[in-house]
């Protein structure tokens, strides 16, 4: 009776039939808090350090201390709505001021902070379209971080940044490999903090590694439809003094705006079994971690951090013109930079496809990072024109074949997951979105464009290979000059 039973049939025909997205569970574009108090943000004040400099980590300590003007500026420029425009097939269109895939925006950013001035010591959510703080619990909970992240300093340092992850808004679009696009866009949020940060003198250290309930519990998210995916210290931190860790009572979890997300088995698992479950389990995964020295990037005048930023935008067509060598080394030097993180750094290594560099043959390329040097080396691995390859890998997009060069971050997953265990996914993820995000804003203060592709994973590992064998791609970045009229081709 099996050929009588119809499900077979059925069941087949609705998993393999294609179709538009649907515009109608599209879940919105911001968290609320509908009731609760908010505070108000000061107007961001553009940062002035040239973008290459601030990217790179080449700031000077801030004398003052971190006050809500400065919170404020860090957001915005990280997270914020910088303008919007009205289309015809979308209509308002929000750009924010990190690159985002889909222009989805997955990440929402939290502050836990002690009392700074003009501002009270709480834990916050940043709400981007009011520009203002919305108050979830008040009072100093720091101390909750800093045994939750096996990391005692995050209670005297004066504020942390929590990202978190709103896995459906990404999934939506994506499916399952919208969780990769979570990590991307986390990365590139994080390049604009961390940058933001820098040119303010205010150090800022990424923490990958924590007790996923026990933050979560913080901020009072579900850890499902939204999670925590990284802290952000930020500010100088005190002398070591005991910490509280006080009692978290329920409190209001805001409303994402959607009910029912389509579940993705895969993305779950893999969120699941890269949790950190207690303070023992964060000390010994860090404990695996291998420190790395940062490099400064060749001069070359770029414009400032805060114009760039504001600049940005992923470009739909280039141009086919070259750009110099010297744009090219000073824009990775800084991109590739080691960040200020608690796994290390370096799980990702830079390669390119170079069509159009004045000073550089046409072919594929390894960049090597020497620490301490003004800039890296180009590894020349195949000479040849290869605009058709870059366009194939780029997923079929002439933006890939038409840039001067596509830069392409990939990670032995082997080492990365030896080293850091599931985890190492997510680090390897946001690190190479964090080059990427650098790449983006670098870019554009040395006039030039960029956008970030997907692209056909396997077979970048093979056009690169045998230098590449046994790595896997975790972002891609083309840039070059914008082309007239800046239109998808």
């Amino acid at each position: 009776m099996a050929n009588g039973d119809q499900q077979a049939a059925r069941a087949f025909h609705d998993a393999t039939k294609l179709s538009y997205i649907n515009l109608l569970n599209k879940p919105p574009r911001y968290k609320s808090y509908p009731g609760l108090t908010q505070v108000q943000l000061p107007d961001a004040t553009p940062p002035e350090m040239p973008t290459l400099e601030a990217i790179s980590g080449a700031g000077t300590p801030a004398s003052g201390p971190l006050d809500l003007q400065a919170i404020a500026q860090v957001l915005h420029y990280s997270a914020g709505l910088i303008r919007k425009s009205m289309s015809a097939s979308a209509g308002e269109v929000h750009y924010r001021a990190a690159a985002s895939a889909g222009a989805l925006y997955p990440i929402e950013l939290y502050l836990v902070c002690g009392d700074l001035p003009g501002l009270a010591a709480g834990v916050y959510h940043y709400a981007p379209a009011d520009n203002a703080l919305t108050l979830l619990r008040a009072g100093d909970y720091r101390g909750n971080l800093a045994a939750a992240a096996a990391d005692e300093s995050l209670a005297t340092v004066p504020a942390t940044l929590v990202s978190t992850a709103v896995f459906w808004r990404s999934a939506w679009k994506y499916r399952a490999r919208g969780y990769r696009y979570c990590f991307w866009d986390n990365g590139t949020v994080l390049a604009n903090l961390l940058a933001t940060a820098n040119s303010l003198g205010q150090p800022a250290r990424v923490l990958a590694g924590f007790v996923d309930h026990d933050v979560d519990q913080v901020l009072g998210v579900d850890s499902e439809q939204e999670a925590s995916t990284c802290l952000v210290a930020l500010g100088q931190p005190g002398g070591a003094r005991p910490y509280v860790v006080r009692v978290l009572d329920p409190i209001d979890s805001g409303d994402l705006g959607f009910s029912e997300a389509i579940p993705y088995p895969e993305s779950e698992l893999l969120h699941s079994e890269s949790r950190l479950d207690s303070w023992e389990e964060v000390s010994g995964w860090r404990g695996h971690v291998h420190g790395n020295e940062t490099s400064l990037p060749p001069a070359i005048d770029s414009a400032p951090l805060g114009e760039s930023i504001l600049e940005r935008g992923s470009t739909r067509r280039f141009a086919r013109e070259p750009i110099s060598s010297e744009q090219l080394s000073a824009l990775l030097a800084a991109s590739a930079a080691a960040m200020p993180a608690d796994f290390g750094g370096s799980l990702t290594e830079p390669y390119l496809i170079v069509n159009a560099v004045d000073g550089l043959t046409p072919g594929a390329y390894y960049y090597s990072e020497e620490s301490g040097k003004s800039a890296g080396e180009f590894q020349l691995l195949q000479e040849g024109e290869f605009r058709a390859e870059a366009g194939h890998l780029c997923f079929e997009q002439a933006l890939g074949s038409d840039a001067s060069a596509v830069v392409f971050f990939l990670a032995d997953l082997d080492l990365a997951l030896a080293r850091l265990g599931n985890r190492g996914y997510r680090a390897a993820q946001l690190e190479a979105g964090v080059m990427g995000g650098n790449v983006y804003i670098a870019a554009h203060s040395l006039g030039l464009g960029a956008t970030g592709m997907t692209f056909f994973d396997d077979a970048v590992t093979a056009f690169f290979s045998p230098h590449a064998a046994g790595k896997s791609l975790m972002f891609l970045v083309g840039l070059g000059r914008t082309g007239t009229p800046n239109r998808v081709r």
